[in-house]
């Protein structure tokens, strides 16, 4: 007859035990869930800081297309001031793609960074 309580205790435990681990589990599940959304949510927080940025180099670029027009205007005269002016706004323009261009980079070596931080915390969870 006493076995019959023990198999009862064992099932007991063992229905204990399963419970415990799927508790265990759930939260598990829960805790990753939350935490890479945290990282997505950092992440599109940097990435979003870096649409200004962006922007800017577009209008900069706008600016080099209106000014090389102007150049193009210039072009074909005589005139020794024309000439100058026409110039400075090369070496103008020259600058401001040199700025563009760093501008880009720097932009290209923050996305990459802000990917690989994402990638790293979200390796976190695994």
């Amino acid at each position: 007859m006493k076995k019959h309580p023990i198999a009862v205790k064992l099932f007991l435990l063992l229905f204990l035990s399963l419970v415990v681990a799927i508790v265990y589990g759930v939260r598990g599940l829960y805790d990753a869930r939350a935490h890479r959304a945290a990282c997505y949510r950092a992440n599109l927080e940097k990435l979003n800081s870096l649409e200004p940025s962006t922007a800017t180099i577009n209008t900069e670029v706008q600016q080099i297309q209106l000014d090389q027009d102007v150049i193009d205007q210039l072009e074909g005269t005589d005139d020794d001031t024309v000439i100058q002016r026409r110039n400075r706004m090369i070496d103008g323009v020259k600058l401001k793609l040199t700025k563009v261009n760093k501008d880009r980079a720097d932009g290209q070596r923050r996305t990459e960074r802000i990917q690989a931080e994402l990638s790293s915390c979200l390796a976190e969870v695994k």
